[in-house]
């Protein structure tokens, strides 16, 4: 038995929803806030790693750069790196002191993995890699794209990038570095003496990146102001360039820190960033954390309430189940007894021993048994007496026929008052009326169709005047086609109902009816808006199913027209729709010509 008919059915379904619906909006409402919380506080807590980690890679940059300024250590002393550019020797003391220097420098900080220098007035580079000098003539070291700091005294900072050899054969390589340019410029800060290049390991950004997420879960970037990876917690993205659209988002962002949630390039989560700019430079420190890892709690906390759920809701079930049958077992029994009554037996022994509301309602019944026969004829007085009321309201209503009559009245009226615009009128809405009224004949021929059409147009052109223009062209070899009745005007009217908005100055309805391939085709078009496209889409698809009933829910369009042909010519009709260039829309109907009589002589209710 249905829930609509059970009461214990019912019983049970609305103690279920009781039971479970808060319980489930509790869990959501929990789940959601949960998420919420774990949002906000991942926000607030990574939004402090990342300025924690902005200022660990700021010091360390300030240390690079402090390295990098040795440089101009002793510049009285001619021994110095300093007095050796200035001076500009090339003898084999000079090179003794250029070794001394730059090894003094790779000592100073574990990370160095070499220290190059061009001495521009000798013309000579130096690279001391591993504990020996290299030299070699000219500059070969120096990229040709060099482009020297805004600030004298501020140095160059180059992105990650493969360990190389500025130029000096026999060169082994290594693990990626990222290289601080020094010009060295002639005190004060005048022409350029020479420039010194420090490469450096990764092994201190590292330390510093991997203190600031979870490895393997979360990700982390420090990118140069043109997307140049300096590190990453992606190995094989190091040492190269980011052209996702969430680094160039950042990059359009004015503000130093904060935060937005992304869900493109592979990645659904939150991204916080902090800007770093230093020595005319920028970098921008970039933590993600996936929304699967964020939400991982929230997830484990909503499955442990799912699984509580399920389990109390066995329990709830079993229970209301046993509620249910236990409240409604003697409604049962008193149904049973009930039924008697289609038996004619008007004298019901009902045995209730219950004292609660079924006890009650078996004694009321037991009394409204009793009463039965005298109400019987009582309700069939009342039922000859609405009979005689519904046939004396049937009679009271207006003959269609009378209205038809009452517009040929007028329209001769309109005649002897020389007014033939109104006799016209009334003829074309007469000529309607007759065509509608007239219910014996549901197959006719194609010309009182399109002379249906015309009469239509007719009162509606008296509407919209001159903005309405209709063209009608049909050829006489098909005006004998047998059609099912009321097939043209409905398409008509969609024109005015959907296609023309109000303010459109001029409405062009075009009308064409031809013999085509063994058949006819009939067109509608319109130079109205149109229809979009995904209801185009959905048309289209419900018209491709070739509907096999009319009923569409007692609406007289393009579904019910189309259902009536295809019932008609046994699904061999074909129906197509479209939208107009540059507006308007278009109703294509083809069917077959040559079974017309075999047709008609069928029964067919359109």
């Amino acid at each position: 038995m249905s829930i609509k008919h059970s009461i214990r059915n019912k019983l049970i379904t609305f103690l279920s929803i009781a039971i479970i619906l808060p319980i489930a909006v509790s869990i959501l409402l929990s789940y959601l806030y949960t998420k919420e919380s774990l949002k906000r506080d991942a926000i607030r807590e990574n939004s402090n790693i990342v300025y924690q980690g902005k200022m660990s890679i700021s010091n360390y940059f300030d240390l690079v750069n402090n390295i990098s300024l040795s440089a101009y250590s002793n510049i009285q002393m001619s021994n110095s790196i300093y007095g050796i550019l200035i001076g500009g020797n090339d003898d084999f003391k000079t090179e003794q002191e250029i070794y001394s220097a730059l090894h003094g420098i790779a000592q100073s900080d574990k990370d160095i993995r070499q220290v190059y220098l061009y001495s521009g007035k000798a013309n000579r580079s130096f690279l001391l890699v591993n504990g020996y000098l290299k030299r070699v003539e000219g500059s070969p070291g120096v990229a040709p794209g060099f482009v020297p700091p805004v600030k004298k005294s501020d140095p160059v900072i180059e992105s990650t990038h493969p360990f190389g050899g500025y130029g000096m054969k026999d060169f082994s390589s290594g693990p990626p570095v990222f290289t601080v340019h020094r010009p060295i410029y002639r005190a004060p800060l005048k022409e350029q003496i020479g420039l010194m290049s420090i490469d450096f390991s990764l092994d201190n950004l590292r330390r510093i990146c991997d203190m600031l997420y979870t490895r393997g879960a979360e990700n982390i970037y420090l990118l140069d102001g043109k997307g140049g990876v300096l590190y990453s917690s992606r190995q094989e993205e190091i040492g190269g360039t980011l052209a996702d659209k969430w680094m160039r988002h950042i990059q359009g962002l004015s503000a130093e820190t904060g935060h937005f949630e992304w869900d493109q390039d592979g990645f659904k989560g939150i991204t916080v960033y902090g800007k770093i700019t230093m020595f005319g430079q920028s970098w921008i420190l970039v933590k993600q954390i996936p929304d699967q890892y964020l939400y991982k709690n929230a997830q484990q906390l909503l499955m442990i309430n799912a699984l509580v759920l399920v389990t109390f809701l066995i329990i709830a079930i079993m229970a209301t189940v046993y509620i249910s049958f236990k409240l409604t077992s003697p409604i049962k029994q008193l149904t049973k007894s009930i039924k008697q009554i289609k038996l004619r037996k008007l004298k019901l022994d009902i045995d209730s021993k219950s004292t609660d509301e079924v006890g009650v309602l078996a004694d009321a019944i037991r009394y409204m048994v009793e009463t039965i026969d005298s109400l019987i004829m009582q309700e069939l007085r009342l039922e000859l007496a609405n009979k005689d009321n519904q046939l004396k309201a049937l009679q009271a209503q207006i003959n269609p026929h009378f209205i038809y009559n009452t517009l040929q009245s007028i329209g001769a009226v309109a005649l002897q008052n020389n007014v033939p615009k109104i006799y016209s009128l009334t003829s074309s809405l007469g000529m309607m009326m007759r065509y509608n009224m007239n219910t014996n004949e549901s197959v006719v021929p194609l010309s009182k169709e399109l002379t249906h059409v015309e009469s239509y147009i007719e009162l509606q052109k008296q509407r919209f005047k001159q903005r309405l223009s209709f063209v009608m062209e049909s050829g006489k070899e098909v005006l004998h086609v047998k059609v099912p009745k009321m097939i043209l005007q409905p398409l008509v009217e969609n024109c005015f109902k959907h296609g023309f908005e109000h303010n459109k100055e001029a409405w062009e309805i075009r009308l064409s009816v031809q013999a085509e391939d063994d058949g006819v085709r009939i067109a509608i078009e319109d130079n109205g808006i149109g229809i979009p496209q995904e209801r185009l889409s959905f048309l289209q698809k419900q018209l491709s199913r070739a509907p096999a009933s009319p009923d569409t829910g007692g609406s007289i369009g393009l579904i019910n027209v189309v259902s009536r042909i295809q019932l008609f010519f046994n699904q061999e009709a074909r129906i197509e729709i479209s939208n107009r260039e540059p507006s308007g829309f278009a109703v294509v109907i083809w069917f077959p010509a040559d079974k017309e009589e075999e047709r008609t002589n069928e029964s067919v209710d359109c």
